[in-house]
């Protein structure tokens, strides 16, 4: 065959791939270009090499695009790279164990998405963590998937994150149930800014919906990481929040005194965040409590 009838094989090849599969592809090609040779696909990550080939993925906006590219770079090369290239395409379309897997829930679910990315980074070594730089999350999954040493050789572990993400839903589908509101998801993520331990400032959300997803993405993690720090944190920003609307709806009105020590006022403030009301209607609460067990007989008659 000449030059063109290898160019038309090639692009007929590339038509066959889905688009999850060009990143791949596209991987091998820079691989190429690098080391005019595709050495090692599958047993090292070269860290100068993948801050070069991540800074150029960083330049494709849609998958569809990467087929001209490759189609560009060897539409002037010899006949023999044209077919080396087809060559390793065939293999990887069998070796990939992770291929012909349905992804497309990974692209509608950002919340899947997120909690996929934080289990494979929890697991990286410090070199695998220039992964991280490759700024589309769903194309850093694939790369994941597919083009890393040990993930693409495995089945088992996307299966295992899928099933965690199944049980952190079912335990926790919103992290604030009593505060599910655009108002407070808002909130939320600049008191979140103030506080380095929520990591938050990386995300940008724009709209309400994104606000929210941002909220139970972070505590997604913070959950899937430690259970108890998830705990303290959430009470923490549920206090936080609560305090902020106690304050605007009493602010104006002239507050009652009482002379409590420090302790009390302590114990006062926690009993109204866990009852979800104000201070002035515990107090009410307790003392009317107090004086129906202690101060009335039988028949709700007043003793005194």
């Amino acid at each position: 065959m000449n030059n063109r009838e290898y160019i038309n094989e090639l692009n007929s090849e590339l038509k066959q791939l889905k688009d999850e599969d060009l990143i791949p592809a596209f991987f091998l090609m820079e691989m190429y270009i690098e080391f005019d040779s595709f050495r090692d696909f599958h047993k090292e990550l070269d860290r100068d090499f993948m801050q070069k080939f991540i800074q150029r993925l960083n330049t494709i906006k849609e998958l569809s695009e990467i087929r001209k590219a490759i189609l560009d770079y060897y539409s002037d090369k010899y006949w023999e790279c044209i077919d080396d290239y087809l060559r390793e395409i065939e293999n990887f379309r069998f070796d990939l164990k992770n291929r012909g897997r349905d992804l497309s829930k990974y692209k509608t679910d950002k919340r899947l998405l997120a909690f996929a990315l934080n289990y494979y980074d929890n697991k990286f070594n410090r070199r695998e963590k220039t992964i991280n730089y490759i700024d589309n999350n769903f194309y850093r999954l694939l790369f994941i998937i597919f083009c890393h040493p040990d993930y693409s050789q495995s089945k088992t572990t996307l299966d295992r994150i899928e099933e965690n993400y199944s049980q952190l839903i079912n335990q926790h589908s919103i992290h604030f149930e009593k505060n599910d509101n655009y108002d407070f998801y808002r909130w939320a993520k600049k008191y979140m800014d103030d506080q380095e331990k929520y990591r938050s400032r990386k995300y940008s959300p724009t709209t309400d919906e994104e606000y929210k997803m941002t909220v139970n993405i972070i505590f997604d993690k913070i959950f899937d990481d430690n259970e108890d720090i998830y705990s303290s944190l959430k009470e923490k920003l549920s206090n936080a929040w609560y305090q902020k609307k106690y304050r605007e709806k009493n602010k104006g009105k002239k507050p009652c005194h009482y002379t409590l020590t420090k302790r009390t006022q302590e114990a006062l403030h926690i009993l109204a965040f866990k009852l979800n009301t104000t201070e002035d209607k515990v107090i009410e609460k307790l003392v009317n409590e107090y004086y129906v067990n202690n101060c009335v007989d039988n028949l709700g008659n007043s003793l005194y």
